[in-house]
C-alpha cells in the first residue's frame, strides 16, 4: 500500500518564521502588481490613457487604526476575476507565466503571513463587473478551517480595475530606521521600472525615485565615463551588466547590484561584493570606487527573492569571469589619482567637529575626576581579578580569530554574553611567551557608541594591536604594567557615557 506525503493546514502558521526582511516582503506585492501590468500591458496602457493617468501605480501605506497597525497595498493593475483569485490563493502553484517576477506561487501568501495573522484582498478586474473580497485568518486556517469568507459586490463599472491588500495582527513592529530602510531598498529594487517610467511607487504618499550613479562616474581625458559593459555565459546561462568607477568614492555606494527579471534581488544599500574582486571587509580604494549592476535572469532566485540560489561552483565561476572582463577597471580603481587625495581621508569640517567633541570631553568635570585617581590596586590583585573574568570565556568557547604570526599565536574573543557593562572594555594576556589572548567586551558603554562595520573593525584593530604591541615591548624591553594602563584607559573610555548620563539627569531636574 503506497504512503503519501501530506501537508497540513497548520503549515501556513509557520510562514511567520520565514527569513524575510520587511522590504523583501513588501516587494512580493509590488512584484505581483508589476507582473500583472507586464502580462496585460497593451490593454492597461489603453485604460490609463482613457483615464488620463500616468500609468501603473502601487501605493504602500503603513498606518495605525486605533491601537492596531495595518499595511495597505493598493494598485491599479489588471485586477483578478474569481478564477484568478482562486489560483492566487493556492499555495505553491506557479503562475501561468513562471518566468517573470512571480515564479513559485508563494510570495503573496508567505509575505502576508510573515507580516500578520489576518489579511484580506479586495480586487476587481478590468472588463468585469464583480468585485471580490476574501478574508484570510491564519489562525483559523491552521486550526482546520480552510474556507475563506468571501464577499461579492456585483454590477460595478467594467472600466474599474484594482487590487487592495490589507494586513492586520502584525507579528512585528516597524518604526524608526526600519521605515527609512524600507524606502531605500524599494527605491533600489525597482530602479529598472523607474528608468523606463513603467511604475509609480509610493510609500506613505511619498513617491519613491531612484538616483542613478551614472553622473557620479569618473571620466577619462576624452570626457567618457569609466564604465564598461560585460557579457558572458556560465553553464549556458547568460550573464550581463555593467561596471563603473565613482569619481568621488563612498564605500556605502559601491559593490554590485544583482538583478533578476529586472528587479534587484541583492544590491544597494547592501550590495554584492564578490570576495575575489573586493576582498574581505576591506576599505581600500577599490572598495571605495568600483560599482555596477549584474543581470542573472537565467539563474534561480531564492524563494524570498533576496538573492540568487547558487548551485555548485556557479558563484565562483561568475566571479572569475567578471574579474577577467573588468580587469582594466579594477586596476584603475586601485590606482591613486593625481587630482585626488585618498577618499578615505576626512574633510576639514569632519576633523574640526571631532576636535571640538574631544576638547569638550577632555575639559569635562568627569574627565577631571578620572585624572585625579590617586589610589590603584596592587598589580597582582588586578591581574588576578582579570584572570577570573577571562577564565570562563577561555574554558567554554573557541576564539573568534586564531592567528599564527610565526613567533606568537593571537587569539581574539568577541564576547557579549559573558561580560557586562561594568566589566573592562578588553582583557589581554600578553605575558605568555608565545601567545596573546584578547577578549573584547561588546557590552561596554564605549562600544555602543561605535558605528558601522568599519568603526567596529577599527575598534577591534586597536584592542588587538595594543595587546600585540605590549607583547613586543615586554619581549624587547624591561617589564611593563599593561593591566594598570588598560584599567586607566578603561575609565577614560567611560567619560563620554557618563557625560550623557549626567546631562540627562540635569535635564530631568530642570523639568
Amino acid at each position: 500500500m503506497p504512503i503519501n506525503i501530506e501537508i497540513g493546514l497548520n503549515a501556513i502558521a509557520s510562514y511567520r518564521r520565514m527569513n524575510y526582511e520587511i522590504w523583501y516582503a513588501l516587494a512580493e506585492f509590488v512584484d505581483n502588481s508589476t507582473q500583472s501590468y507586464a502580462n496585460h500591458k497593451a490593454v492597461l496602457d489603453k485604460a490609463y490613457k482613457r483615464e488620463e493617468v500616468e500609468g501603473l501605480e502601487v501605493r504602500i501605506t503603513y498606518e495605525r487604526k486605533g491601537a492596531e497597525p495595518m499595511f495597505r497595498i493598493v494598485d491599479n493593475a489588471m485586477g483578478m476575476d474569481h478564477d484568478e483569485l482562486q489560483h492566487a490563493l493556492r499555495i505553491a502553484i506557479p503562475p501561468a507565466n513562471p518566468n517573470g517576477r512571480c515564479r513559485y506561487g508563494m510570495g503573496m501568501k508567505t509575505a502576508s503571513c510573515w507580516i500578520g495573522d489576518r489579511w484580506k484582498i479586495i480586487t476587481k478586474k478590468l472588463g468585469e463587473t464583480d468585485e471580490y473580497t476574501v478574508e484570510i485568518d491564519v489562525k483559523k486556517i491552521a486550526g482546520g478551517e480552510p474556507e475563506l469568507k468571501t464577499t461579492i459586490v456585483p454590477n460595478l463599472d467594467p472600466d474599474e480595475h484594482y487590487t487592495r491588500l490589507e494586513i492586520f495582527d502584525h507579528h512585528r513592529e516597524f518604526k524608526g530606521r526600519t521605515i527609512g530602510k524600507i524606502r531605500s531598498y524599494l527605491k533600489s529594487m525597482y530602479r529598472e521600472d523607474f528608468r523606463i517610467g513603467s511604475l509609480a511607487l509610493f510609500y506613505n504618499d511619498e513617491r519613491l525615485e531612484w538616483e542613478d550613479f551614472q553622473n557620479r562616474l569618473r571620466v577619462n581625458r576624452a570626457g567618457e565615463p569609466l564604465r564598461k559593459e560585460f557579457s558572458f555565459t556560465i553553464n549556458g546561462k547568460t550573464v550581463y551588466g555593467w561596471a563603473g568607477i565613482l569619481d568621488r568614492g563612498a564605500r556605502a555606494d559601491t559593490g554590485f547590484s544583482i538583478l533578476h527579471a529586472d528587479r534587484v534581488v541583492h544590491g544597494w544599500p547592501d550590495a554584492w561584493r564578490p570576495e575575489r574582486i573586493f576582498g574581505l571587509n576591506r576599505n581600500d580604494l577599490l572598495n571605495q570606487r568600483l560599482l555596477g549592476e549584474i543581470h542573472l535572469d537565467e539563474f534561480e532566485v531564492t524563494h524570498t527573492k533576496d538573492n540568487i540560489q547558487w548551485y555548485g561552483d556557479e558563484e565562483e565561476e561568475v566571479e572569475k569571469k567578471l574579474e577577467k572582463q573588468i580587469a582594466n577597471l579594477i586596476s584603475t580603481a586601485r590606482a591613486t589619482w593625481k587630482d585626488q587625495e585618498d577618499e578615505r581621508g576626512h574633510s576639514p569640517g569632519e576633523v574640526e567637529i571631532a576636535v571640538a567633541g574631544l576638547r569638550d570631553e577632555l575639559l569635562s568635570p568627569e574627565m577631571v575626576d578620572k585624572i585625579s585617581i590617586t589610589v590603584l590596586p596592587e598589580e597582582s590583585a588586578l591581574k588576578e581579578s582579570l584572570g577570573r573574568i577571562a577564565e570562563p570565556v577561555k574554558s567554554t568557547r573557541e576564539p573568534d580569530i586564531r592567528a599564527d604570526l610565526d613567533q606568537i599565536e593571537v587569539w581574539v574573543y568577541i564576547v557579549s554574553a559573558d561580560f557586562g557593562a561594568h566589566d573592562p572594555y578588553v582583557v589581554c594576556e600578553a605575558s605568555q611567551g608565545d601567545k596573546v589572548i584578547v577578549i573584547i567586551n561588546m557590552q561596554h558603554p564605549h562600544v555602543l557608541k561605535v558605528q558601522g562595520e568599519q568603526g567596529l573593525f577599527n575598534y577591534f584593530r586597536h584592542c588587538v594591536y595594543d595587546a600585540v604591541a605590549e607583547w613586543q615591548a615586554q619581549r624587547l624591553r624591561s617589564k611593563l604594567d599593561p593591566n594598570t594602563i588598560k584599567m586607566l584607559k578603561d575609565q577614560l573610555l567611560r567619560v563620554s557615557f557618563q557625560m550623557e548620563q549626567h546631562a540627562s539627569q540635569s535635564g530631568d531636574q530642570e523639568e
